[in-house]
């Protein structure tokens, strides 16, 4: 029985709705897809002078890796699509209707020190993924940063608060990865996101890739 003087606790229920998946990856050979990857990138930017998207200062080369990259591009495609569809349901599938099925397109990047990415996000895909070939020397910068998608609706009222999740923990606008060498992170293609500068001594390499949902060509005629 409830003491007289006690106030009872509130009976609550907090609800985290609808997580933002970012998924970071060790592929057991990342080891040995680094030089191989690095060798054909630097091969391709010295025949290529890229393209620009999001890239400051860096170097973007054109999307077809996948005809260029060699084995190595091939077997990171495979083993991202993989991890991909760990992570992703049909639900036409389960009636046997799938409508889609996973293409995939890659490119590289090479960044040299002082150079970043532009806050952005990648229409017409279902996953994006980045794999580190060379963090430039310095792992401490030059991060990946992603942000809270609700932004900047949870901070339009009073910049200074945040939600705090059930275990007490502040839920910052923005969730920031450290590049490492052989580490391959999986986000949603919608998610907006940027690279921060680096000061490291060499070259940072990247390789990007977009894992599109392709409409299921239709079936031959019986």
């Amino acid at each position: 029985m409830t003491p007289p003087d006690a106030t009872p606790e509130p009976d609550i229920k907090l609800n985290m709705l609808f997580a933002t998946p970012v998924i970071e990856v060790r592929l057991p050979m990342a080891q040995q897809l680094i030089e191989p990857l690095r060798r054909v990138v630097t091969a391709r930017r010295a025949q290529s002078k890229g393209i620009a998207r999001s890239n400051i200062l860096g170097w973007h080369s054109d999307t077809e890796m996948l005809q260029w990259g060699g084995e190595a591009a091939q077997t990171l495609a495979i083993e991202t699509m993989k991890i991909c569809g760990r992570f992703t349901s049909d639900i036409a599938a389960d009636q046997g209707q799938s409508r889609y099925e996973m293409g995939l397109e890659m490119w590289a990047n090479i960044s040299p020190a002082g150079a970043s990415n532009q806050m952005h996000c990648h229409p017409g895909s279902f996953w994006s993924a980045s794999f580190y070939v060379d963090d430039g020397g310095d792992s401490r910068d030059g991060l990946f940063v992603a942000q809270d998608p609700r932004f900047p609706a949870v901070r339009m009222a009073a910049p200074d608060l945040v939600f705090m999740d059930g275990d007490g923990q502040r839920q910052l606008s923005q969730h920031r990865i450290a590049p490492e060498p052989g580490k391959l992170v999986i986000f949603p293609s919608w998610l907006m996101h940027a690279v921060r500068p680096h000061t490291g001594i060499r070259d940072r390499i990247s390789i990007a890739m977009n894992v599109l949902a392709l409409p299921t060509p239709p079936s031959p005629p019986a």
